[in-house]
């Protein structure tokens, strides 16, 4: 019998799993747009749309409710330090398992119901590790005949100039991977020409898939029908990079109900251009934080927008589909409700009842596995 220490020893490191946590009790999760890759490269005063607004635009009245949207994504991963290696005596990195998660519902005929789900599990090791170790550890993790599930090896790099702590490096790689599932997700609906103008896709949060970007028109054409939407985003960003230049967040309390900004424009360190846009979808009254209901949306360029920005009748539409997916809501389930969306809530419900308990996880990493 061999534990996943043994394993480790065999290739020259040394394995201490005395303190297995859950990073996610440690770690709070950000806000939604909180690693996305600015560069140098949005201007708020720079409107990304063919009938420019100034301030504030009602896109209009959702008494016959009426959505563009049939397919709703999400993506979830959890995380846990299961030891520290100590490689060649010399350098000690956290050991991170991760299970990560992509799935997508639909709406048929008024239906919730599932339509696909990506599940994989994690191994994260530093990239410290040779390559000829590192090797080999995979293979003999592939052959271990005791875990429930397969498990798949994958290096993190942690920069000193980036990241915090080797732990945040490991979770930014689990985030990676899963924005790699739910790409195939995608990849999967273009082909079979799921996906159309009048069938929409909501993926829940920023589209920040740098890593996954072949820097091609093609990979902007698989976000034609899609849509980002972050029910959590950061206030503090500013309008412009002119010095006293005002918060975002300051700007859009003053949206009432059904009312968004302009979109403004967006470019990654990929040249990927986007428009993004706040939008608010709940009333302001009985609301406990002067943010809750504003929800922030984001959609990639494609060749046709990058001259004359979106079109502002698109953007209309697809706001007042989003005001229309505010209901019903999950009030009374999730604290985040005013900013939820409701079919998305039910794609992350989902997506993680498919999660081991954190117990059971991180237990099949200490005893025999071989």
């Amino acid at each position: 019998m061999s534990t996943l220490q043994d394993i480790f020893k065999k290739e020259g490191a040394t394995l201490f799993q005395n303190d297995s946590i859950v990073l996610d009790h440690y770690y709070l999760d950000p806000y939604q747009d909180a690693n996305d890759d600015y560069a140098d490269s949005y201007d708020m005063s720079t409107i990304f749309e063919t009938t420019p607004v100034k301030n504030k635009k009602s896109v209009g009245s959702v008494e016959i409710p009426f959505s563009l949207f049939h397919f709703f994504m999400d993506g979830s991963r959890r995380t846990y330090k299961i030891g520290d290696l100590v490689i060649s005596g010399k350098k000690i990195y956290p050991v991170i398992a991760a299970q990560v998660r992509a799935g997508c519902v639909q709406r048929n005929t008024g239906k919730i119901s599932k339509r696909s789900l990506l599940s994989k599990n994690y191994l994260l090791i530093s990239s410290s590790f040779n390559d000829v170790n590192f090797d080999a550890i995979k293979i003999r993790i592939k052959k271990c005949s005791r875990l429930p599930h397969s498990l798949y090896v994958e290096k993190y790099s942690f920069n000193k100039m980036k990241d915090s702590a080797p732990n945040n490096a490991a979770i930014a790689k689990a985030n990676s991977l899963m924005h790699i599932l739910e790409i195939d997700i995608l990849k999967e609906m273009v082909q079979a020409k799921t996906l159309d103008t009048n069938k929409m896709l909501i993926v829940d949060g920023p589209l920040q898939f740098i890593a996954e970007d072949t820097g091609k028109d093609d990979f902007a054409d698989l976000f034609y029908n899609v849509v980002g939407v972050s029910k959590s985003f950061d206030p503090n960003l500013s309008v412009s990079d002119k010095r006293g230049s005002p918060h975002i967040g300051a700007q859009i309390l003053l949206l009432n109900y059904g009312e968004r900004t302009p979109v403004f424009y967006k470019r990654n360190s990929r040249g990927r251009e986007f428009g993004f846009w706040y939008l608010r979808i709940r009333d302001r009254h009985n609301l406990r934080n002067p943010l809750d209901g504003i929800i922030k949306v984001e959609k990639m360029a494609t060749k046709e927008d990058k001259e004359n920005g979106f079109e502002s009748d698109v953007i209309d539409n697809i706001s007042l589909s989003l005001i229309a997916e505010g209901i019903p809501t999950c009030h009374g389930k999730d604290d985040r409700w005013p900013n939820h969306l409701y079919p998305v809530y039910l794609a992350e419900t989902m997506i993680k009842s498919t999660f081991a308990s954190d117990v059971a996880f991180i237990n099949q990493f200490q005893r025999d596995i071989f």
